[in-house]
């Protein structure tokens, strides 16, 4: 969502409410400013209003290019760039030719949209070890070049599940139902 603040668009990036039944209900939210490394924290009550006639875009991650990510506009095929300073960590969740959502306002790019989770494959890690122990984790660079810790049961080359705003292992990539494994382009041996 982007609210228009004293002229300035600002992209929300979380939001709670907090109370009890006998206080009022306040709205707590973290913003973004679309201009670079200006971040802020605000405290909105019922009088802040989202404003902003937004769009939502779909946009593919083209390539990096020095401290810049590049995305192409899946409709116009406009080039935006956004620098690595305003995308953060969320760098580290973004594959060459993926789709992300977008917004944007007044013809601006303004930010992307990472989804709730996304998988990514293991390009180092430790070798597997197998363990009675629930809570054994290491830590695995993935393709993107982010590192997490996973369990010890993973190995290279594995795909996983990574939630987008813990930045945490969820488990390994799931077989898309209904699909046999001969469906699947694995035939049957015999």
């Amino acid at each position: 969502m982007v609210l228009l603040l004293d002229g300035a668009p600002h992209v929300i990036e979380d939001l709670h409410t907090s109370g009890t039944a006998q206080t009022r209900h306040k709205l707590h939210t973290r913003c973004a400013t679309s201009r670079p490394a200006a971040s802020l924290t605000a405290f909105l009550q019922k009088r802040a209003r989202d404003r902003g006639p937004a769009g939502n875009p779909r946009v593919t991650y083209s390539y990096a290019q020095a401290d810049r990510q590049v995305f192409i506009d899946a409709e116009t095929f406009e080039e935006f760039e956004f620098t690595n300073e305003q995308l953060g960590e969320r760098r580290g969740f973004l594959k060459e030719n993926e789709e992300y959502k977008a917004l944007r306002l007044d013809g601006r790019l303004l930010d992307i949209v990472l989804p709730p989770q996304v998988s990514l494959k293991v390009v180092d890690t430790a070798p597997p070890v197998r363990s009675d122990l629930g809570s054994s984790w290491k830590e695995a660079k993935l393709e993107t070049g982010l590192s997490i810790m996973v369990p010890l049961f993973i190995a290279n080359g594995e795909i996983i599940r990574v939630d987008t705003a813990e930045k945490k292992y969820l488990g390994g990539k799931r077989p898309r139902k209904g699909l046999r494994p001969h469906a699947a382009g694995q035939r049957k041996k015999g």
